[in-house]
Order: structure tokens, then sequence, then C-alpha cells
């Protein structure tokens, strides 16, 4: 029901992605800012396994969405942005190109849209493992998934594009000035709750003390029990 209007609302979309795009393109001063500045060169991009738009300002081409592709990726055309500088304006580039990218991914889904459910009716997930690999705006997301033959997973483990991209900051910050620094690791757009791995919980005592995973998971489904309630 809402085809038509999400398809109203990509032209001015378009237009305004279009202008940003220009403008940063025109502008001396961004450029003069930007240019340059925390650069990643392609084999360090490399070394440290960066994922997408770090990687592809980089001149790293890749992206897993027409490496490895997934959905309907293989039947919409579209291309891979890389720029090669490896700075943050390279960084800028590739994302504000991208969403014009993402427009045209968008129009050729819809007009290709199938009529029917869109409940595939899975109710139970036969028991094995199995992995995922999938494109997020950050870049190429990895999931390992165990089932013990019910609808509700064993283990589940998700390697985020972050976990990637930050430590790319020992190439491309240390010596570099503070103010660089700071555009630098925004340009790779961090999200640091995504790098995170629990070792310590600091309790209401100001206590620190270790935490083993099987206590960890208890407290987790504890909490669990408790917002259920």
């Amino acid at each position: 029901e809402k085809q038509d209007r999400v398809l109203e609302m990509l032209k001015p979309l378009e237009e305004k992605c279009l202008m940003l795009l220009h403008a940063v393109e025109d502008d001396p001063v961004i450029k003069s800012r930007l240019k340059g500045v925390g650069v990643l060169t392609e084999q360090e991009a490399r070394d440290y396994c960066t994922l997408g738009p770090t990687a592809r300002g980089s001149g790293y081409d890749l992206d897993v969405r027409r490496d490895h592709p997934h959905g309907v990726y293989d039947r919409v055309d579209w291309n891979v942005i890389v720029e090669q500088s490896g700075d943050v304006y390279a960084k800028t580039m590739v994302r504000l190109k991208e969403n014009l990218e993402s427009i045209k991914i968008i129009r050729q889904a819809l007009q290709q849209l199938p009529a029917g459910e869109i409940d595939a009716g899975v109710r139970d997930v036969p028991a094995g493992e199995g992995i995922g690999i999938y494109g997020a705006p950050r870049g190429e997301t990895f999931h390992y998934v165990a089932s013990d033959g019910t609808n509700s997973p064993i283990r589940h483990k998700v390697r985020a594009p972050s976990f990637n991209n930050v430590p790319s900051f020992e190439a491309s910050c240390i010596g570099e000035e503070i103010a660089d620094v700071l555009l630098t690791l925004a340009a790779v757009d961090p999200c640091y709750s995504c790098t995170e791995r629990s070792v310590r919980l600091r309790d209401r005592s100001g206590d620190e003390r270790l935490i083993t995973p099987r206590e960890l998971l208890e407290k987790s489904h504890k909490k669990t029990e408790e917002l259920i309630k």
C-alpha cells in the first residue's frame, strides 16, 4: 500500500542528496579541511580488514552485496562506489554517492516487488549451524547462528563492521593533530556499542571483579524474566 508514497518521496530526496553532493564537491573550505586528513592507504585498509565505505574510500574495491549477493542485489542495477585517496574527503564522497545508488536500488526493488504474503511462515529452524553475511551501511555484517531445532537460537554471534573499522585508527590517527583525529574517527562512522565485549562488571558497591560467561548469561536470564513480569 505504501509503494506509491515511497516512490513519491524518492524524488525530493534524490534532489537533496544531489545538492549536498555538489555542495561538498564545490566547497573549497570543506576540501581544505578534509583532503589529506586521516589517510588510510589501500594496503592498510586490507591489513586491518576494513569494510564498507571505510575500505572503499581507500581504493579497496569490495562490497558484499556484489561479491556475495543476497536478497535481490543480483537483480538490480547499481554501482560500487570506490575512491582512491583514503582520506576523510574520500570517505565522505563514498557515502554521498552511495545515497544516490541506494535510491536507484529502492526504485528498482519497488518496481519488481511481487504480490503475496510477506511472512515466510517459518516457525521452527532445523537443528544445526549456519552463517550469513549482509550488507549494512557501515559494511559487511557477519552472523553465526546455532539451533537446537526450535525457533530460538542457542547461540548467536554477530560481528558488526565497526569491529573491523575502528581499529584502523592505529594507521590513520596515530601522530595526527587531535582535531584531525576527531574527524577521522567520525568518517569511519563508528558504532562503539557494536564493538563492546563484556569482560568485567562493576556492581553497585563499586567493587570490580571478573565475571564468567555463565554468570553473565544467568544475569541476562534473570533480567529478561523481570522484564516479562
